[in-house]
């Protein structure tokens, strides 16, 4: 019910105030709105650490998948790259693929004395093309 300005009593108006402010109030409602926007950040908390997480590179610098590879195209049996490795830790080189990649520190592991068999190495010198193999005379 509305009355001019001029007719409105304050009954009336402590009566419209009593009736909107007084009512019972439901939280469920308030709960469910508390709950949708905590579901919220939580989602956009996981999308922002899955783009971190996707914006890294993964590590390329794996010695052990590195080597598989390089043995796939270079003809080396497992005794062999033992071998490798001997000479390697002699050289002070951190792996075999230094031997396998720069032939010059190859060829100074065999003028050296080493603990590893100088046929071998011998052998995967002369695969390898350090070494040329003897022609009869």
């Amino acid at each position: 019910m509305t009355y001019p300005l001029s007719q409105t009593r304050q009954e009336d108006v402590f009566r419209s105030i009593s009736e909107n402010v007084g009512g019972s109030s439901d939280p469920t409602t308030f709960y469910y709105f508390l709950a949708g926007a905590a579901g919220l950040v939580i989602l956009l908390a996981l999308i922002s650490a899955r783009k971190k997480r996707a914006a890294r590179p993964r590590a390329v610098n794996h010695q052990g998948r590195l080597l598989k590879e390089i043995l796939r195209r270079v003809p080396l049996k497992k005794s062999e790259l033992k071998h490798l490795k001997t000479v390697a830790t002699e050289q002070g080189c951190a792996s075999p693929l230094t031997l396998i990649l720069c032939p010059s520190v190859l060829a100074k592991g065999l003028s050296e004395k080493s603990r590893a068999d100088r046929k071998v190495i011998m052998n995967v010198a002369r695969k390898m093309g350090v070494v040329r193999r003897k022609t009869p005379a």
